[in-house]
């Protein structure tokens, strides 16, 4: 562990034992790292959080698997929440590569080892985390399964946005402002900016507004809308990832029936093609699954039990 790192959960209220610190990848970005401890570990989920999010955000997930005698490692990806903004609008969320966050990856997999954290080891990726998780599967066999909810493997938006892209984002490019807000976005925060009625994040009315207070209460937490070179970025990693095709890695993955920021489509075709991916999908659910109603978490907590009990010992 390099510095400690502050952890600001009087808005959640969740588990105080995180171990949080700053770690410097190896292309020199600080980064914000979590390791929650159980108390008779039996296994350890890393987790890989979406864009925009941020290490207090899990703790509810963080609880849940420390009661199932697992520990926890997450992050902050480089670009938001306490780790390093990348450009001077620190509320562009940027990246030029999405391979780059497979440095904070590194970084997370050397902490469990210095740390001796107990095997087997399992991913939980969700939205974006689920298209940089893509990639970490095919690059390790560390992870004998992987969780993953609402993931990034296809972006909504409308079909002449989408066939337009290439060509806007070459335009963007030839003026030298792909490090500007991308199309349609902003500087705002969309938790602070939106209704609850309008919202596409979760049906939970109490969620929503934790998640507008934790940002409200701490500014440097939020982030505004995407740099066009992340959307530009982002869809290159989504075409590779779709054309290098499924890992082998047993997998189960969640899809919102009220999804409306990942391509659904994408995420069903793609899971038929992962022969070792079960896909359940949730009725009456928004994007983030883990802030919605205690209902669908309760099914997803279920789901996610027998899954990892799955010919794993660790319960």
């Amino acid at each position: 562990m390099n510095q400690s790192a502050p952890f600001l959960n009087d808005v959640f209220e969740w588990p105080k034992g995180a171990i949080t610190s700053y770690e410097t990848t190896s292309d020199g970005i600080k980064i914000r790292t979590g390791i929650w401890v159980a108390r008779n570990p039996a296994g350890t989920v890393f987790i890989f959080p979406g864009r925009a999010d941020y290490l207090e955000k899990y703790g509810g997930l963080a609880n849940n698997l420390l009661d199932r005698n697992l520990n926890v490692v997450t992050i902050d990806w480089r670009g938001q929440g306490l780790s390093e903004r990348l450009l001077q609008d620190r509320n562009i969320g940027h990246i030029e590569d999405f391979k780059s966050y497979q440095n904070d990856v590194a970084v997370m997999i050397n902490n469990a080892n210095t740390a001796k954290l107990a095997k087997p080891w399992i991913m939980f990726a969700h939205s974006m985390g689920g298209l940089i998780g893509l990639r970490s599967l095919h690059n390790t066999s560390i992870f004998e399964k992987a969780v993953i909810t609402s993931p990034m493997w296809g972006i909504a938006m409308p079909p002449i946005l989408k066939s337009g892209a290439p060509i806007i984002m070459s335009l963007i490019s030839l003026l030298g402002k792909m490090e500007t807000y991308a199309p349609t976005t902003n500087s705002e925060t969309r938790i602070l900016h939106e209704d609850y009625g309008s919202n596409k994040l979760t049906n939970d009315l109490q969620n929503f507004t934790l998640l507008g207070q934790q940002v409200e209460q701490y500014p440097d937490l939020q982030i505004g809308g995407p740099s066009t070179a992340w959307v530009s970025a982002a869809l290159d990693e989504i075409e590779f990832q779709i054309g290098t095709g499924p890992p082998r890695t047993p997998a189960l993955c969640f899809l919102a029936e009220e999804e409306e920021i990942i391509d659904s489509l994408a995420v069903r075709t793609f899971c038929d093609r992962w022969d070792t991916c079960d896909l359940i999908s949730m009725p009456k659910a928004k994007h983030d699954l883990l802030m919605e109603q205690n209902s669908i978490l309760a099914r997803l907590l279920s789901e996610l039990d027998k899954f990892i009990k799955n010919n794993l010992q660790i319960f």
